[in-house]
């Protein structure tokens, strides 16, 4: 049996990788070189705490944060820019063609991406983004 928290994970993983050009990877470290298409590394988040019904037993409610970090690298600012945008359109027609995550989920929000440049020495610059996920759901448990 798998947890609807890491169920709901694997969702956005398997959506982002089949709708977007770019490698998808999840709880990674950044690798020394960035694929042309971009790297897209989705982070556990954190689910928060359970909302409960009284007693504590039955359904756990959450609203689990779950980060997602774009990653382009390219020497040419206009065209890192280019293809960040363009990442990020991509990946947001993805979250508005599935806003339940098929059915995991109650429902889900998103932010703008929280954006970064890193120079690197000796090559081409990284932009990055956050954006941050809010699937809301509920579990059986605290622990499923």
């Amino acid at each position: 049996m798998t947890s609807k928290a890491e169920e709901i994970l694997e969702k956005l993983k398997t959506l982002l990788t089949e709708g977007c050009g770019a490698r998808v990877e999840r709880n990674s470290v950044l690798p020394e070189k960035i694929p042309a298409d971009g790297l897209i590394v989705i982070y556990d988040g954190d689910p928060g705490d359970p909302d409960q019904v009284l007693g504590g037993f039955g359904s756990a409610y959450y609203q689990h944060e779950i980060e997602v970090i774009v990653y382009i690298e390219e020497g040419n600012p206009a065209q890192r820019d280019q293809k960040f945008d363009a990442l990020l359109v991509q990946i947001g027609q993805i979250l508005e063609a599935h806003p339940d995550l098929d059915g995991l989920a109650a429902g889900m929000t998103y932010s703008r991406p929280e954006v970064a440049i890193e120079p690197v020495l000796g090559g081409p610059a990284i932009k990055m983004g956050t954006v941050f996920v809010i699937a809301e759901y509920d579990s059986p448990s605290p622990l499923l």
